[in-house]
């Protein structure tokens, strides 16, 4: 359809109508205007509308027209969400994801912290309890990509350091991966918060961090001692967390000194580094946590840990200052639970001082 430009004799019509209403609210002096009889008539009306209505309308329409703008832009507009991922990938959302796959117990327990949901987990993720009815998709070393993909989630978490690799798989298949990571507390916070974000949650989300903020400084001690964490592989070496993993993490948390401080990272376990029984002699520390990965009925390392006879002299075996730590919230499930390792750490020192 093709629109023609109307004449100035079309508009008088109009022209009159909005004159009249215009005047009609207005205060001020009356104008009136002569029936059109000729072309000077009609130029007289239309130089008139446009030096004296024109303006009025426009007091008018104006503000009218910028509170439409801006209604459209604050309610009827998508707001589209901005967040940076733990692999420092921007993402955007124009809708709020309402299914989920957590594919890593940190990515779990970081989307149920935020106040999120998920609709499948890996075999590792056991918190919260709920999540223990969802499907099981296999390790979170090699998860079952086409369980993910028949799954169709609006968005999958995957952690960063140890599952980038499957984001090419995902992506491929459209489907928005997000990556996280819970190195140290910032990075905790942080994805707390993101996922909040992301999901339309952050008011729980605040929460659950003003809640960690609380229960770790309660927690903390002002004790000065240090404080030595061993794991043991299958051959019996032992490896100490170092001050840069998560589990050395909960002891500086916890005020204490890491008696591995200064070690590099070696051996098979993240975090970890290869410590002999010479250096654990001469570090002698006032408190050992140890973590033992296999489950029961296998030996605790708390207690062989005693019966290695160069140990008997070390300050935390004489004062029976051992703790066998929770494997999950100590080393595989790095998260917001790390307050519940600080206190059991805090909790067994106040028991012996």
């Amino acid at each position: 359809m093709i629109f023609k430009k109307p004449s100035k004799y079309n508009l008088i019509p109009a022209l009159l109508i909005i004159s009249l209403f215009i005047f009609a609210c207005s205060d001020d002096e009356e104008l009136i205007v002569e029936p059109a009889a000729d072309e000077p008539a009609v130029d007289a009306v239309v130089e008139v509308v446009e030096e004296v209505v024109a303006p009025q309308v426009e007091q008018v329409v104006d503000p009218i027209a910028e509170v439409v703008e801006e209604v459209v832009e604050e309610v009827v507009a998508p707001q589209m969400i901005e967040i940076t991922d733990a692999l420092g990938k921007p993402m955007f959302f124009d809708t709020v994801p309402t299914s989920i796959a957590a594919i890593s117990p940190s990515a779990t327990e970081l989307l149920y912290a935020a106040g999120g949901k998920a609709i499948l987990r890996d075999r590792a993720s056991l918190y919260p309890e709920e999540v223990l009815n969802l499907p099981d998709i296999g390790s979170s070393y090699e998860p079952s990509i086409e369980g993910i993909l028949e799954a169709n989630p609006d968005l999958v978490i995957i952690e960063a350091l140890t599952q980038a690799r499957f984001i090419n798989s995902l992506s491929a298949a459209k489907l928005n991966v997000m990556a996280i990571k819970a190195e140290n507390l910032d990075d905790i916070k942080t994805n707390i918060r993101n996922i909040g974000t992301v999901i339309g949650t952050s008011d729980i989300a605040e929460k659950s961090i003003a809640d960690m903020e609380t229960r770790l400084n309660e927690a903390k001690t002002n004790d000065a001692g240090s404080v030595l964490f061993l794991i043991s592989d299958r051959e019996q070496n032992l490896y100490a967390a170092t001050s840069k993993s998560y589990t050395g993490l909960v002891g500086e948390l916890a005020g204490l000194t890491n008696a591995a401080d200064g070690l590099e990272e070696s051996g098979p376990y993240p975090g970890f580094a290869l410590m002999a029984t010479e250096s654990i002699l001469i570090a002698n520390p006032d408190f050992i946590v140890t973590i033992t990965p296999a489950p029961e009925p296998a030996p605790r390392l708390s207690q062989s840990i005693t019966r290695i006879p160069p140990f008997a002299g070390l300050n935390a075996i004489r004062n029976n200052a051992i703790l066998e730590g929770d494997k999950d919230i100590f080393l595989q499930s790095p998260g917001p639970r790390i307050v519940d390792a600080v206190e059991a750490l805090a909790n067994h020192i106040a028991g012996i001082r």
